[in-house]
């Protein structure tokens, strides 16, 4: 065997190494393995800087060789040939590590199968040898090559159990899924069969609202028809006594107190149609204007007890604890709620029964207070079917009630919607044949620019005699009425038939011609809210001045605000009071006797 240095010497002279000295881009590698163990890996290349050949070589000394071949040995020590396959590792051709110990040692050209995967290197095969099969893999890594191969009765011995296990558990998905759709489709059905239940019972529950509206609305058309054509029956009744009987004082006297009850019945009818139709429509506007809470009740309060007189009832006034009488809010929507509920009292009521009142201030904070107002009644009481519907529109006890009450069944309706509307809550509690009580709750702001003023039971007459007044009225009847309320105190009229007429008649007077001005709001050629704004713009001291008082039949906040946005300083409501136009006449002149 020769020594390294002969080894070594004798590739140099080959052929295939001088072709690197005439050849520049070749280059011949080759490792050389001693007699001893011991190896050369070596490397020639032909110089590019003039002719001849560079060689450079490692030598492996034959120790080092034997570890590294047992530290290869040693990581395959713990594969077991039948259960993970023959691993053997290969360099030069020869056999130097496997975890089959036969093989160590033996030349790759003598082992059938590593030469059947050399055929097919690179890639996972089964490969056929000697009519058995294998399969394996050849992989280089550095400067050995490593095969890895396994009988393909071992490879496949378990794939009729792993399919069958695969399967199983495919068709256990498969089954799981189902269910869970299943489940799906029958959670997606009740929920839609629920949702079509209840759409079903919205549209019925729907259907019989419209059904119970349409049969109280045609109730309400001819309850109203009924009471509308009572109080005009009772009217034009009346006036054929009257005619009947001329020279009859008595009698007259008798007539026109019944023409006047049957006119204010059918004003109050009007009325809560009109309001309840606002509050419907969402269209109420509440004011925010300064009043006396003590003399807004004594208002109401007069009007009660003169209806509560005339059937022997008794108005007893209790526990009127309140610190703030001043406040800010909406006086006339206040008025109509109390009087809604008060007037109940009266009218459901027992001749010679009782109504007992009492409004106690709760607390107070924030520039608020929190009134609390209670009505109980010794009255007829409501039935417990009947305080489940109080609350709709146009509906009443029964015919009975109906009938012997005259209620059009929206008092209570429009109470409702006017305490929520001023942010308050109403309540009740009844028992048939014992009376009702009603609280209402409300808030307000107090008056912190108004001092607290007492009160006199005596007020000084008003007077307006000899006031020079500008009436703009364009009905022939309403001027008559309306002059008529002013001339008898002894006030000056002078008349306009529009609102043009009354502009040209204003700005044509000398200043000071007119103390105040009464005018209608609808009318042709020039409607009040216009005039009123072309005499406020009038280059003269009193335009700006003059008291512009509306009269119209629009008794809505929304009317009033539209009067005083023109310029006018106060809104009378048609059918005109006397008494109410003579006291805001003068009101604005500061006129007393």
């Amino acid at each position: 065997m020769p020594s390294a240095e002969e080894a070594l010497a004798g590739i140099l002279s080959r052929d295939v190494v001088k072709d690197c000295a005439r050849y520049p881009e070749k280059t011949y590698s080759q490792r050389l393995r001693l007699s001893d163990g011991a190896y050369i890996d070596m490397v020639a290349c032909g110089r590019i800087d003039k002719p001849g050949i560079i060689v450079a070589y490692n030598y492996t000394p034959a120790q080092y060789a034997r570890t590294y071949t047992l530290m290869i040995q040693s990581l395959l020590a713990g594969y077991n040939p039948l259960t993970d396959g023959t691993i053997l590792v290969a360099d030069d051709g020869l056999v130097i590590a496997s975890n089959d110990q036969a093989l160590i040692g033996e030349k790759t050209k003598h082992l059938p199968v590593v030469q059947a995967l050399k055929e097919n290197a690179g890639s996972r095969h089964l490969v056929n040898i000697s009519e058995e099969y294998a399969y394996g893999i050849m992989l280089r890594q550095r400067d050995y090559y490593i095969y890895v191969y396994m009988p393909d009765t071992k490879v496949f011995a378990a794939l009729p159990k792993n399919l069958g296990i695969a399967f199983a558990l495919y068709l256990l998905t498969l089954l799981g899924f189902f269910i869970y759709r299943y489940r799906e489709q029958m959670l997606h059905q009740k929920e839609e069969k629920e949702k079509a239940e209840a759409y079903r019972k919205s549209l019925l529950e729907e259907a019989r609202r419209a059904d119970a509206a349409n049969v109280a609305k045609t109730e309400f058309l001819q309850r109203m028809s009924h009471d509308i054509r009572t109080p005009i029956n009772g009217i034009i009744g009346m006036l054929a006594v009257a005619e009947r009987y001329p020279d009859d004082l008595k009698k007259q006297d008798e007539c026109r107190g019944k023409i006047s009850k049957a006119s204010q019945l059918l004003l109050e009818l009007i009325n809560e149609v009109l309001d309840m139709g606002k509050l419907e429509s969402g269209e109420v506007v509440l004011e925010e204007k300064s009043f006396h809470l003590q003399e807004l009740l004594n208002e109401v309060l007069t009007v009660i007890e003169k209806l509560a007189q005339e059937r022997g009832i008794e108005v007893i006034k209790r526990d009127f604890s309140v610190t703030h009488w001043n406040l800010i809010g909406s006086p006339g929507h206040l008025k109509r709620l109390l009087m809604n509920i008060m007037g109940n009292a009266v009218k459901y009521n027992k001749d010679h029964g009782k109504i007992i009142l009492s409004l106690r201030e709760d607390e107070s904070e924030d520039g608020r207070a929190f009134y609390t107002f209670i009505c109980k009644d010794t009255g007829i009481g409501m039935s417990e079917e009947y305080q489940k519907r109080i609350f709709e529109p146009f509906t009443c006890e029964d015919e009975s009630v109906k009938t012997a009450y005259n209620g059009t069944g929206l008092g209570m309706p429009i109470a409702k919607k006017l305490t929520e509307t001023m942010g308050g809550s109403i309540s009740f509690t009844s028992q048939r044949g014992e009376g009702t009580t009603f609280t209402v709750k409300l808030p307000f702001l107090i008056d912190k620019s108004a001092g607290e003023v007492e009160k006199t039971t005596e007020e000084a007459e008003a007077s307006i005699k000899g006031v020079r007044i500008l009436l703009v009225e364009d009905n022939e009847l309403n001027m008559e009425i309306s002059e008529f309320i002013v001339a008898e105190k002894g006030a000056v009229v002078t008349k306009a038939w529009n609102g043009k007429e009354a502009v040209e008649t204003f700005a044509k007077a000398p200043e000071g011609a007119f103390d105040v001005i009464l005018m209608d709001v609808m009318m042709p050629v020039m409607d009040g809210c216009k005039a009123a704004k072309e005499i406020r713009a009038l280059p003269r001291k009193d335009a700006k001045t003059i008291p512009i008082i509306a009269m119209t039949a629009n008794a809505f906040t929304d009317d009033k605000i539209r009067t005083r946005e023109a310029g006018m300083n106060e809104h009378l409501s048609k059918p005109l009071a006397p008494d109410l136009v003579v006291k805001t006449i003068t009101k604005f002149l500061g006129r007393s006797n």
